[in-house]
């Protein structure tokens, strides 16, 4: 086989591999949206940001597999590994995303109601005695505030 054949095919598959990427990339983002289910301006930012990615990793295989030189089977390259992806990969990668983000979800819940535990048993504790010193007659108050002026002024 001839070194420029090579390099084609090389170059080829490379653009495949990319497509493949941005097929992850996408599953990944859908993840995201499920669980975040944006309003209308973040649905904005957030397909620009994707649609930035996107770029970012189009620009990347290309630049590395053949010096950004743009070519149509390039182009078909990639088109040809997105359609791959989302045809037989998408599928099981997005229930398995789904799944690590609600085992990673149950995971930081769990630490965060153990760090709030002490915090929330103090409170529980504490908070009958706070509502006793906030039942302070009205009076009380008056008469306290009386004799805190009249004991500054005392030298």
């Amino acid at each position: 086989m001839d070194n420029t054949l090579k390099l084609e095919a090389y170059i080829f598959l490379t653009s495949i591999y990319g497509g493949l990427i941005g097929g992850l990339v996408y599953d990944i983002y859908r993840v995201m949206r499920y669980y975040s289910k944006p309003k209308k301006l973040g649905t904005f930012i957030e397909d620009f940001l994707f649609w930035i990615g996107m770029a970012l990793i189009f620009f990347y295989v290309l630049i590395k597999s053949n010096w950004g030189e743009i070519r149509g089977y390039i182009i078909l390259g990639f088109i040809l590994g997105s359609f791959v992806y989302i045809k037989i990969l998408s599928k099981v990668v997005y229930s398995i995303l789904i799944k690590v983000c609600k085992w990673i979800l149950k995971g930081t819940n769990k630490i965060i109601k153990t760090i709030k535990f002490p915090f929330s048993y103090l409170k529980n504790k504490l908070s009958p005695k706070v509502r006793k010193i906030k039942r302070i007659p009205l009076e009380a108050v008056k008469e306290i505030k009386k004799y805190k002026k009249i004991i500054s002024q005392k030298k």
